[in-house]
């Protein structure tokens, strides 16, 4: 699984622009600023656990249940690169 963003750069570039107006906007409305602020937020929060359970989803795929010899065991390679995915991913999360 090739490291990558969480999110696709359109998606992360919106986000950006919300904040920026929520932001520019605060002198003329502070209140409806932070609204948007706490919005933005709660919609990032949320696409991001969703991301991370579909990689969780497709990571675990790659050696859970499979294994090319009928026996459901995964291949130590499918398994060493298994644990070096979650190890990369897991690092990244935690450098949040």
């Amino acid at each position: 699984m090739a490291p990558g963003p969480v999110l696709p750069q359109h998606e992360s570039d919106r986000a950006t622009q919300r904040l920026q107006e929520a932001v520019t906007g605060f002198v003329d409305s502070p209140q409806r600023s932070v609204e948007e602020a706490d919005a933005l937020f709660a919609d990032l929060a949320a696409r991001f656990a969703d991301s991370l359970t579909e990689r969780r989803r497709a990571l675990r795929a790659s050696w859970h249940g499979h294994d090319g010899n009928g026996d459901g065991n995964a291949a130590t390679e499918e398994l060493r690169n298994a644990l070096r995915d979650y190890r990369d991913l897991t690092e990244r999360l935690l450098r949040l």
